[in-house]
């Protein structure tokens, strides 16, 4: 049940993450704009609690998330996919779509990227993101 999770490991400007009792990072983006140190720490936390629990499943919930800036997905291209910030070698990220059209485009094209190396999927709901993640192995 994509509800059944624990304390909040780390939460700033950007972000929530949760570890989610089912064995995967559920990541919560909060409204509004940011820096990019702050993405940055989000990602740095989130890498070290995949780490950490030897996890490779990450659910991205982007539901209320403004649209990236070019910066910010540079950032997340150049530091997280790349694996600059340490994180598993592979992934599976479920990504729960942005209420936002234009937020959602420039999700598209970070799933592009993503899915270069990693197992990645778009899904309008937690429920579904859940499912999908449930079946991810890596």
């Amino acid at each position: 049940m994509p509800n059944s999770i624990q304390p909040v490991y780390f939460e700033n400007t950007v972000g929530r993450i949760l570890e989610h009792a089912a064995g995967y990072a559920l990541v919560r983006y909060q409204p509004g704009k940011f820096e990019l140190s702050e993405l940055r720490a989000l990602l740095t936390h989130l890498g070290n609690l995949l780490l950490r629990r030897n996890w490779q499943r990450i659910m991205a919930d982007m539901r209320v998330l403004e649209p990236l800036t070019s910066l910010e997905k540079i950032l997340i291209v150049e530091e997280w996919y790349s694996g600059h910030i340490p994180r598993p070698e592979r992934l599976c990220t479920a990504y729960v779509l942005a209420d936002n059209a234009l937020t959602r485009l420039s999700i598209y094209e970070l799933q592009h990227e993503a899915r270069k190396q990693h197992e990645s999927s778009a899904f309008t709901s937690a429920e579904e993101a859940h499912v999908f993640l449930l079946q991810c192995v890596h």
